[in-house]
């Protein structure tokens, strides 16, 4: 009987803190992921650096830089599928924060010691490439890392929740953050996450990115009803996903513009 090798997988980083590939190595998923896959490349516990075809290759960070564009663009013509690792990796996370903002300042006082770089707008990085999965939330979660895994293993459909976090929510009996006259996203987010944030009394910041049933017109009213302002509302969903949003919500609603 011959036996099936190993997928070989990669696991590589773009602009960003390192916080995913963190996740994967310190959380007690990486012990089952040797188990499961031929990992050829890993920041921080690999000296050489693998240069050879992937079956898959996880990516986190933000394309913060034209050196990003490159690096992802390399990593696309080597790998047979890319996946997208983390909320940076698949909406731009907090960097893509910056696209709302002064970009001068935000150069100065984020990117100090690499100002010799030529800066691009941040984005996420199927902006640049063809990405055929995305694992999002910051950081992801190890249950969801592994459940794509054994899908690919078993030649099984992945196939995240459609549901927003307010399902989870109600599932667990949480209080409705909403109900304190809290700005909470869970509403048209997507979930996954089994409602981490709430659960633990914080505000869903939207970090698995925009829920494809969410009703932004209904969601906006509830909120100014609440009396939030425009700007309060635009700040909450720029933190983590913003450009995803903005694209999902299209000229719905002008981006809550005045």
């Amino acid at each position: 009987m011959k036996i099936q090798a190993k997928p070989k997988v990669g696991f590589y980083g773009i602009s960003g803190c390192s916080g995913c590939l963190l996740t994967v190595l310190y959380e007690d998923c990486f012990l089952e992921l040797l188990n499961l896959v031929d990992i050829k490349s890993f920041p921080f516990i690999k000296e050489n650096n693998y240069e050879g075809k992937l079956d898959y290759c996880f990516i986190e960070g933000t394309v913060c830089f034209d050196e990003d564009i490159l690096t992802i663009n390399k990593l696309r013509e080597r790998s047979n599928k890319i996946i997208a690792l983390g909320s940076c990796a698949c909406f731009g996370c907090v960097p893509s924060m910056g696209n709302f903002r002064n970009k001068e300042k935000i150069m100065s006082f984020v990117y100090p010691k690499h100002n010799h770089l030529k800066e691009t707008p941040p984005t996420p990085i199927n902006r640049h490439i063809k990405v055929d999965y995305h694992i999002p939330q910051c950081p992801p979660d190890k249950k969801e890392i592994l459940e794509f895994i054994k899908c690919i293993l078993t030649e099984r459909e992945f196939n995240p929740t459609k549901n927003p976090v307010c399902f989870e929510c109600r599932k667990k009996g949480n209080h409705c953050l909403l109900e304190d006259n809290k700005i909470c996203l869970g509403p048209v987010t997507s979930g996954g996450c089994n409602a981490l944030c709430p659960t633990n009394k914080t505000v869903c910041y939207g970090c698995r990115g925009p829920n494809p049933d969410a009703n932004y017109e209904a969601f906006f009213k509830m909120l100014k009803k609440s009396k939030h302002t425009n700007k309060e509302i635009k700040d909450k969903l720029e933190t983590f996903a913003g450009l995803a949003f903005k694209e999902k919500e299209g000229d719905s609603s002008k981006w809550l513009e005045k």
